[in-house]
């Protein structure tokens, strides 16, 4: 009661504020993955601009006190979600840039003033129907309503190309004209990555070991459904592919969803054992909250459904797929294409298999190099680094009269 009290006060003390001392024209309010992390496509936005544009007023709202504290500590702009400055920020912006939600700007999403032009940099797109597209799963009523609110305040959500603006027109649903394709500031990061990440991942995260590959296991979230199952063969054994990674000198990196991490080795407790290797580590959101960092350094990609696939494209390496609930994702959510006729890399559904493609690859036998090949120029309009100054330029005529 006394909380639902609070945030109507401070919503009309918003709307107010905003009607008396105007509105900044060089603030840009930032938030990313429902205000937990700094990362993805609105932490690169973020960068490029403080770089590049001297003249805006960047700031990043968080609702996690670490995140807060290591940014301040890096010289970055940022305000906690709870603060007075956060809602003095609300009362000020014109523009306020996010990735998941309304919740990566406010603690309540009915604090966005109806004046916010909100720019949707996404979280990616994956080949999984989401939303307002989804067959049978449908989304509650109240969330439907957030989500509506949400996509009237939306001026424009980016995406990678034509295709990728009609699938998330379909998921979305805010209009179709306010689709424009810039391609992702993450992956300006993919295309050119600096070389102080590169020393970050061999100082702090390998310790310079020399691997001869790297494999990155990244899955979909499993909405609604149980979490995700990891290696989810029949005949698998965590001692073979133990021996299997160690006499290759290959490292593999686990990572299971953000919304699957407090279940991940409850759900799958063979990769406790898995763990105990030094050629098996977890590379998650609280090692890596942003997945784009690891991309550039890793050779193999195992995935299922998730829009991580898409992202990794853009580097043309090999991809392995586990596909296991193919048939439960059909008929709960279905697929925005045909997911196995665009299938870039191989369907694996046995232990035995799965090892058989890594011998193959380590060997350099490649056999989806066109078939990524013709998906990534479905997918992807741009191959190049400018995908921040594409966005920006959408954003520029927005804060137009400033000084």
């Amino acid at each position: 009661m006394y909380k639902s009290l609070l945030i109507k006060i401070v919503k009309y003390l918003i709307k107010y504020s905003r009607l008396i001392i105007g509105t900044n024209n060089n603030l840009i309010l930032f938030g990313a993955m429902n205000g937990n992390y700094y990362g993805d496509n609105s932490k690169y936005l973020f960068e490029w601009i403080l770089k590049h544009e001297k003249r805006i007023k960047c700031v990043w709202v968080t609702r996690d006190y670490d995140v807060f504290h290591q940014m301040k500590k890096n010289g970055l702009p940022a305000v906690l979600m709870n603060s007075i400055k956060a809602v003095f920020a609300l009362c000020r912006a014109k523009v306020a840039v996010f990735t998941n939600s309304q919740r990566d700007l406010a603690l309540d999403p009915c604090l966005l003033p109806n004046s916010l032009h909100l720019i949707a940099l996404r979280h990616g797109r994956s080949v999984k129907r989401v939303r307002f597209a989804r067959k049978k799963h449908k989304i509650s009523s109240d969330e439907s309503e957030s989500r509506r609110r949400e996509g009237n305040l939306i001026k424009y959500a980016i995406s990678t190309s034509e295709m990728i603006s009609d699938i998330q027109e379909e998921c979305l649903c805010i209009g179709r004209n306010k689709h424009k394709v810039t391609g992702y500031p993450r992956n300006d990061n993919i295309m050119n990555f600096a070389d102080n990440n590169k020393q970050k991942w061999n100082s702090d995260f390998i310790n310079f070991s020399n691997y001869d590959k790297i494999i990155l296991y990244g899955p979909s979230w499993r909405h609604g459904r149980k979490p995700t199952k990891f290696f989810p063969f029949d005949d698998f054994k965590s001692t073979e592919l133990i021996d299997y990674l160690e006499i290759n000198n290959v490292l593999m990196l686990l990572r299971p969803h953000v919304n699957d991490f407090n279940y991940f080795l409850q759900h799958n407790p063979h990769c406790l054992q898995l763990l105990e290797s030094k050629n098996i580590k977890t590379a998650t959101h609280k090692e890596f909250p942003d997945v784009n960092y690891l991309l550039p350094f890793v050779d193999i990609l195992i995935s299922d459904y998730s829009a991580l696939y898409h992202d990794y494209l853009l580097l043309n390496r090999p991809i392995i797929f586990f596909p296991y609930d193919y048939d439960d994702f059909e008929s709960l959510n279905g697929f925005l294409y045909d997911y196995y006729k665009n299938l870039p890399g191989p369907a694996i559904y046995t232990f035995l298999t799965f090892i058989q493609e890594l011998k193959k690859l380590f060997s350099n036998i490649d056999d989806y190099k066109k078939s990524r090949i013709m998906l990534r120029n479905k997918i992807h309009r741009y191959r190049d680094s400018n995908s921040s100054a594409r966005v920006y330029k959408l954003i520029e005529p927005m804060l137009e009269n400033r000084k």
